[in-house]
């Protein structure tokens, strides 16, 4: 059943990232939706289920969006869902504060190490802009808060109801 729920919310994100790249283009740039289920198992503390829910989503996203250094995404995600996990196991991230900061982390460690292993593979990276990955991380972090508090406000009605019958 878990590994069913990871699949479905990798395939809701593919799916809103390519919609997204379709209806506004540039929302690409601002929003990385593969984020979302690395993020909520990361913030669950289970390791394992991070890194391999992060694998995929990187491995996704290189292969519909990347045409350049196939795997670094997925190498990224996988990384930041052990150690999103990790923190996750030791403080309370899981509320609405944690979550935020924890979308922002996400994001600006995710950029930090796309330019340390585009740098060490020698692949071309676009300049360095400090003011847009403060407002890419402030978007993402907003973003994984209220999509993981709705959520998980729907999994608490769906618990609600399933004992009620």
């Amino acid at each position: 059943m878990r590994l069913l729920a990871a699949a479905a919310g990798l395939a809701a994100a593919l799916g809103g990232e390519s919609l997204a790249a379709r209806v506004a283009p540039a929302a690409g740039a601002w929003v990385d939706l593969m984020l979302l289920p690395v993020a909520w198992y990361g913030l669950q503390g289970r390791a394992r289920w991070a890194m391999g829910v992060g694998c995929a989503a990187g491995l996704l996203h290189d292969a519909w969006f990347r045409v350049d250094a196939f795997g670094l995404e997925g190498f990224k995600k996988t990384l930041l869902g052990w150690s999103l996990a990790s923190l996750a196991s030791r403080f309370d991230l899981n509320q609405a504060v944690g979550r935020l900061a924890s979308g922002m982390l996400l994001v600006v460690a995710d950029q930090g190490l796309e330019w340390a292993l585009r740098g060490l593979l020698d692949v071309a990276q676009g300049p360095w802009r400090p003011w847009a990955l403060g407002m890419r991380a402030l978007v993402n972090g907003v973003l994984v808060a209220t999509v993981l508090a709705g959520l998980d406000r729907c999994l608490r009605r769906g618990e609600k109801s399933a004992a009620r019958h």
